[in-house]
């Protein structure tokens, strides 16, 4: 796992250089996660291009996009893909306690297979490099990424690996989005503090055994096929990152 340095850009990683079942590792510089770009800078984003970026998928949903264009200059091209329907109230009375924890990741893609699909197959098909985001690249991003890992047929312990580096890297910037207030049955500003590093570490604890169990007990690359993913989609996505050296 390489840390690229885009100025401005928080909670960014590159999903190379990861172990493949069989040997080799995921190729560097196709498949990048992070947070809303909101804080790239044009130094920032010349840095992209410079890598080769060529596509942005955008997992926030439309509440979240309000306040004006996504930054990504001209050349980039952005794909706006939510993964759920946050206004779905079977879903928020499943799922709004989890939506911050790997627990929701099997009713999240059972719901919603086309947005899953629509995802996976915009980082699969774009045309370059391409950069997949949420609002504090730690959930949504976790969860796509860990779907694409898992088709390319990286080993589990680096799926759950690259979940928790994610989940580590969102917590130095509170506030990074909506959460679902079960009580009051609504969206809310997210202000979370900054945990201190034990509390982090015991959220990142919780979370891994329902990460890993969830990549364990599922055929990854069958379900996305019957959520509507092409395979011709998920060949290109195998493709795109693997690294070959076997």
């Amino acid at each position: 796992m390489t840390t690229p340095r885009w100025d401005g850009a928080r909670n960014l990683r590159d999903l190379g250089g990861l172990p493949l079942v069989g040997g080799g590792r995921t190729r560097a510089g196709q498949v990048y996660r992070s947070a809303a770009p909101a804080t790239m800078t044009d130094r920032g984003w010349r840095e992209a291009a410079a890598a080769g970026l060529v596509r942005v998928v955008d997992l926030r949903n439309a509440e979240e996009r309000e306040g004006g264009p996504h930054p990504a200059p001209p050349g980039v091209k952005v794909v706006h893909a939510p993964v759920e329907d946050p206004h779905d109230e079977a879903y928020l009375e499943e799922v709004g306690p989890w939506l911050d924890h790997p627990h929701g990741w099997a009713p999240t893609v059972r719901r919603f297979p086309d947005l899953v699909a629509t995802a996976v197959a915009a980082v699969a098909e774009a045309p370059g490099p391409v950069l997949l985001h949420c609002q504090g690249g730690r959930d949504r991003a976790g969860m796509l990424s860990a779907l694409v890992l898992a088709v390319a047929g990286v080993e589990t312990d680096a799926v759950v690996a690259d979940y928790a580096g994610g989940f580590r890297g969102a917590a130095g910037h509170p506030g990074h989005g909506l959460a679902w207030d079960t009580a009051a049955g609504a969206w809310v500003p997210r202000t979370d503090p900054v945990p201190t590093a034990a509390v982090l570490e015991e959220r990142v604890a919780a979370r891994l055994p329902d990460a890993r169990a969830y990549l364990e007990g599922t055929d990854v690359p069958a379900a996305l096929l019957a959520a509507g993913v092409p395979y011709a989609s998920l060949t290109a996505l195998r493709a795109r990152l693997d690294g070959g050296a076997r």
